[in-house]
């Protein structure tokens, strides 16, 4: 091996060490961290290895995340820390925080879940139908955990079970139901929906069907 491609190997293998020792790792954040909804929640990144300067950053589902007035990001040479003031359902999600600088980065990343009562995503309304028109309603909420969905039908003056009180309705899916071949006489009035995942306050709506015309 010649002189010259002796010195050319040294100085990469020095230029690999170099980058090495000075690329950042930080501390792993913890993986998942259940909390309540308003409640305060922080995560804290700390420089484990690395030549400084390093410049941190944090992201929610690989979004950057900005300081704002309910989020606060507070920034030194060798940690960084995000702040929650007051959590609500939708900053469950993944965060991660990445520290970069001239050598590399690295990244960590943490789930965080914020368990509260359910919040509406959609309620049915009041609705019009004909007899022999097929119809969908949805009704859905979010919350953690997952939520329920409950439908109910008011005959007389008590609410009851719809799929024990109707033949006529039939379940799409955890949160939308459809009908078809309503009579008016038997299958118009007051319909409710129930939203609950065991913390309450549960959510509850109500709705009228009325069936136009006749079969």
């Amino acid at each position: 091996m010649s002189m010259r491609l002796q010195s050319v190997i040294l100085i990469l293998l020095e230029i690999h060490l170099t980058m090495s020792n000075g690329r950042p790792k930080i501390n792993t954040l913890q993986p998942r961290i259940v909390l309540k909804a308003g409640k305060p929640a922080s995560l804290t990144c700390v420089l484990a290895e690395g030549s400084l300067p390093v410049d941190f950053e944090w992201l929610k589902e690989n979004n950057v995340i900005r300081s704002s007035k309910n989020t606060v990001i507070d920034k030194s040479q060798r940690t960084s820390s995000l702040f929650i003031e007051t959590l609500t359902i939708p900053d469950s999600g993944n965060y991660t925080c990445k520290a970069s600088n001239q050598f590399g980065s690295d990244i960590s990343t943490s789930q965080l879940i914020v368990e509260g009562p359910p919040q509406w995503l959609s309620k049915p309304q009041d609705m019009r139908v004909g007899p022999k028109e097929r119809f969908t309603i949805k009704c859905s909420g979010i919350g953690h955990p997952s939520p329920a969905i409950t439908w109910k039908r008011q005959i007389d003056s008590s609410w009851k079970d719809l799929f024990d009180s109707s033949s006529v309705f039939t379940k799409i899916s955890s949160t939308e139901i459809s009908g078809s071949q309503l009579m008016k006489e038997r299958d118009e009035g007051k319909y409710g929906c129930e939203v609950s995942n065991g913390i309450n306050p549960n959510l509850w709506t109500e709705f009228q069907i009325q069936v136009s015309g006749k079969m």
